[in-house]
């Protein structure tokens, strides 16, 4: 339960790579509750008949976990030689019909645009929350669902899956239901005040802490990370439904402080997705150079190329204005070509920030 199995690095996104250690408990434990228990009802059809394709990087712990998920299951691999070359991903998809499809939501941007149709795949999205608008477009067009879930590399990597997603054929649920799911089994889970570590209401935002058989032994190389009572602190903030449905709102650094008032950057970029000609934003808090303390508002876009150059910033702010409150309307939009991302295929915040704190500087 205790010899390590791997040290995986964090992506860094937020900060410099930390090494995970990973034991062959922790490795067996997402075996056993990740496909296992998703798709347990449907094994008999594809233990050894299917096939499984690995569009995320195999040094990323989501990558590295289909691989071990898919000799758990004797599935065929088909993977991706460049998880950037959409169109590549796309030709393969329609030559192969793999059963199933893991992604990360960058992907599905550009993916929704090449209108595969209809496909008998099961695509399941992780690593960053999937905005709405991007989900139903990819469903519309291959009539499937998607499924989602929740994890970190100090999780190897999976925490939480949404059983809903395929409920028609896995029998379930009833009907499906939006959201990063349950925790997987033997999986506990608290939604916690960041000030006082008080457990929260249920609906109320708080940062999700993990203890679980797939909770990493610590960082290397002290085994540091963990409460005594082994909880890890993820970061990352949400909360949980009535129904033990879990929803993840924002990193807790990035969320946006507006003369005190919480802005989180997800809201806003679901919002900014909702205008037919974005394919990708990022949402960030830079420093307000006329109020001390506070950030602005910042959302940068891609437009989707059909609407290159007929996209105009007062459109974004005008339907931000409509749906949200006024704090947390971006003052400032900027279109970009190219946004940063990491290597494994995240936009790339801590860049961007960095990048316009510069710019605001300059200009103050």
């Amino acid at each position: 339960m205790n010899d390590l199995c791997e040290l995986s690095f964090t992506g860094g996104a937020t900060g410099l790579p930390k090494g995970v250690m990973i034991t062959h408990f922790n490795r067996y434990a997402n075996l056993v509750h990740g496909l296992g228990w998703l798709l347990e009802p449907l094994s008999r059809g594809i233990i050894g008949k299917s096939s499984v394709y690995i569009t995320i990087p195999l040094f990323h712990s989501y990558g590295h976990a289909l691989v071990h998920m898919a000799a758990y299951w004797s599935l065929r691999v088909i993977i991706a030689p460049d998880p950037r070359d959409i169109e590549n991903i796309v030709n393969t998809i329609k030559e192969h019909r793999p059963f199933l499809i893991p992604t990360i939501p960058t992907q599905l941007m550009k993916i929704e645009k090449y209108k595969i149709g209809r496909v008998n795949s099961l695509f399941f999205s992780g690593s960053a929350p999937l905005p709405e608008s991007v989900r139903e477009a990819v469903m519309k067009d291959m009539g499937n669902p998607i499924g989602e879930g929740y994890g970190l590399t100090e999780t190897a990597p999976v925490a939480t899956l949404n059983p809903s997603a395929f409920s028609k054929i896995t029998g379930f649920m009833s009907k499906e239901k939006r959201g990063l799911g349950v925790p997987v089994p033997d999986t506990d889970f608290r939604v916690v005040d960041t000030a006082t570590g008080e457990d929260v209401p249920f609906g109320e935002t708080g940062e999700i802490i993990i203890r679980g058989p797939q909770v990493m032994k610590g960082y290397w190389p002290d085994a540091s990370g963990l409460t005594q009572d082994g909880w890890f602190h993820t970061g990352d903030l949400g909360y949980m439904d009535n129904e033990g449905f879990f929803y993840v709102t924002d990193r807790i650094k990035d969320m946006i402080n507006v003369s005190g008032l919480k802005v989180y950057s997800t809201k806003v970029d679901d919002v900014i997705f909702r205008h037919q000609g974005v394919q990708m934003v990022v949402t960030i808090g830079v420093p307000d150079p006329e109020r001390e303390g506070s950030e602005r508002v910042v959302a940068i876009v891609r437009t989707k190329e059909e609407f290159s150059g007929k996209v105009s910033a007062d459109e974004i702010i005008n339907l931000c204005r409509e749906k949200l409150a006024p704090y947390e309307v971006p003052k400032i939009v900027v279109f970009k070509n190219d946004l940063p991302m990491t290597v494994t295929g995240k936009l790339w915040k801590k860049e961007l920030r960095e990048e316009f704190k510069e710019i605001l500087g300059k200009k103050a």
